[in-house]
């Protein structure tokens, strides 16, 4: 049977270009509810740690809390009911606890501070799954940043080929974006990895003295750092990891992009690797689609626009501003499968990129070795100056492209007194030793890192 759900990341069929496992199942209502109990028997038990119920009643809420088989459909009708979050569910379990304990369910604990605690353990589930797939891209990279250091290829601006560079220095490019993201990340888990437990106002009110070893015993049990203050109303630090999350799947789509770009054909330097059974058209039998780096792109999309839904809730009123955090319930599941889903897919990607030398090469090149002009314009600057030089290439560059002439190196030899250095415009490799070199040094930096 089909799972019964509107989400598609949920769908059978099309869910896996979504979410990856344990990311999306976390956020499956039955993984939620069973969270939000977990938290609630945490919460119990901790009142029981500094002695404020019995430690008898704390367990029969931990008892009642774990048990498998609690009527949803109950729970949503009194929900329905009381039109409150988790009234239904606070009743439900009273109902189980029974007396003389079901008094304790649910003391001084509100719905915030069940629901922000399970935010903070989904960023803490999420941060730690992409704190590994970084950790492999920027293996993936920093191998491949050596391995192609001299691998000669068109740098390109505006869309245009430019001068030289190699693979190599694209790839250690890519990777240093990733290694601040993979910083920015780790610097915020602190920040963001909190529990919340803050009763009516935010200000633990109820407990009094007691309320810091309250916070305190509640985060150990909970397996979260104990926040300065309680945090209800402040919602910065989500929308930080949210934004955090999309720089990272903006990060991720650009590489995407450009990956997309060129394996086009008539470029064709990069590759998605691709089985037999795979196709990219059910209509065009020769058609190989970049599915891989075109989905990083549509991920980057989505996750910039969740990114928006948790700023926008920064702006809060007062103590408690529902129109802030149930906003939250949204947009945060969908960022964390989406950020999880490309970092995943990256891995993917980069690991199995097929790499065409020869083509960059060719394309380094070709049109009469123009993308070697700045070379050019340094070679005749010493005599000329480079007002004059960069005009003599400008135009031979122009002959090129009318078909005037088939080299930069033929057209120039009356403006330039070093043949030799005329005969290296011919060789983009002669261009690119800065681009090498920096290529490995970004690879070694990342071995030092790690």
């Amino acid at each position: 049977m089909l799972p019964d759900s509107s989400h598609i990341r949920d769908s059978l069929i099309y869910g896996p270009n979504w979410a990856v496992e344990p990311v999306r199942s976390w956020f499956t209502e039955s993984r939620r509810i069973a969270c939000w109990l977990g938290i609630l028997a945490a919460a119990a038990q901790a009142q029981a740690d500094i002695g404020a119920i019995p430690r008898a009643a704390a367990d029969h809420i931990e008892q009642a809390c774990a048990q498998d088989g609690l009527d949803l459909y109950a729970v949503a009708e009194r929900s329905h009911a009381t039109g409150h979050s988790t009234a239904g569910l606070l009743a439900a379990i009273r109902d189980l606890v029974g007396d003389p304990h079901s008094r304790y369910v649910g003391l001084a604990t509100t719905v915030q501070d069940i629901s922000d605690t399970w935010t903070a353990l989904s960023i803490k589930l999420t941060a730690e799954r992409l704190e590994g797939d970084l950790h492999r891209l920027l293996e993936i990279l920093r191998q491949g940043a050596e391995a192609h250091r001299d691998m000669v290829m068109l740098g390109r601006t505006h869309g245009q080929p430019g001068a030289p560079i190699t693979f190599g220095f694209k790839q250690a490019q890519w990777g240093e974006e990733l290694a601040r993201g993979l910083q920015r990340l780790q610097q915020g888990r602190p920040r963001w990895e909190t529990a919340q437990l803050g009763g009516s106002v935010g200000s633990l009110a109820y407990w009094g003295a007691s309320a810091p070893a309250l916070q305190r015993a509640f985060a150990d049990r909970i397996g979260l750092a104990v926040p300065v203050l309680p945090w209800a109303s402040a919602r910065d630090c989500v929308a930080e990891f949210g934004l955090v999350a999309a720089l990272l799947g903006a990060t991720l789509a650009k590489i995407g992009n450009e990956i997309y770009q060129l394996q086009r054909p008539e470029i064709g330097e990069l590759g998605e690797a691709a089985t037999e059974a795979q196709i990219g058209s059910v209509t065009m039998p020769q058609k190989r689609n970049p599915e891989r780096s075109e989905q990083l792109v549509t991920l980057g999309r989505l996750l910039r626009s969740h990114a928006t839904v948790l700023l926008e809730g920064v702006v809060t009123e007062h103590e408690r501003d529902g129109r802030a955090w149930k906003a939250e319930w949204v947009a945060l599941p969908d960022l964390c499968c989406a950020v999880t889903r490309a970092s995943a897919l990256a891995v993917e990607l980069l690991d199995s990129l097929e790499v065409y030398g020869g083509r960059m090469q060719a394309n380094a090149v070709g049109r009469g070795g123009m993308a070697l002009s700045e070379q050019a314009v340094r070679l005749l600057e010493p005599s000329l100056g480079l007002p004059a030089a960069y005009a003599a290439v400008r135009r031979a560059a122009l002959a090129i492209e009318a078909g005037q002439a088939a080299h930069l190196a033929d057209v120039l030899p009356a403006a330039a007194p070093d043949a030799d250095g005329l005969e290296r415009l011919r060789d983009p490799g002669t261009a690119v030793a800065s681009a090498a070199t920096l290529a490995l040094a970004w690879a070694d930096a990342v071995s030092r890192r790690t």
